[in-house]
């Protein structure tokens, strides 16, 4: 027996309310990762002070001031994907719960096309596959990549049917 709890109607919205929070969750601890993953690359990856002291030769006198603005830069960089994935993916909670604000879907917008370039980029060129690396580092990045265009059209998918599923069953309500 169909109740208003378990109609069909509550149970699809239900689970997409679900994914849509599963989502932005994914989302903000992926931003965290983005994050730790800069910062490491700093001190030890390729754009370690060192391997960029050791290309560029700079002088000594201006070392100190390179790595001061350098870490700042680098940590603005840091703060800023954090922010950027908070807001995506805190949008994304709240709107599960409720929330009219749809800001957070512009963003998400944008950042998909910017995953989908971000994807193609590892080919070189758009339909040329001849300088793709498959050493582990690429094939991870690349799994990561497409989890977060994944999880991107998750947030974006849910929120959709969200809304389409409210308005079916408010207008189921006003034509009983």
């Amino acid at each position: 027996m169909l109740t208003a709890e378990n109609s069909a109607i509550d149970v699809s919205l239900r689970r997409y309310k679900k994914e849509l929070s599963t989502s932005g969750g994914g989302y903000i601890l992926f931003g965290i990762w983005s994050a730790i993953k800069v910062v490491m690359s700093v001190f030890v990856g390729e754009l370690s002070v060192k391997k960029i002291v050791d290309t560029y030769e700079i002088e000594p006198e201006a070392l100190v001031f390179f790595e001061a603005f350098y870490f700042t830069l680098i940590g603005i960089a840091a703060v800023a994907v954090v922010l950027l994935h908070l807001y995506v993916g805190l949008g994304a909670i709240r709107a599960s719960s409720g929330s009219k604000k749809r800001g957070y879907l512009w963003v998400t917008v944008v950042l998909l096309i910017f995953g989908i370039i971000n994807l193609l980029g590892y080919g070189g060129q758009v339909g040329d596959l001849s300088n793709f690396s498959l050493d582990d580092t690429t094939i991870a990045a690349f799994m990561v990549d497409v989890t977060v265009i994944i999880m991107l059209v998750g947030i974006l998918r849910s929120a959709k049917m969200i809304k389409k599923l409210t308005m079916e069953k408010e207008q189921g309500i006003q034509g009983a």
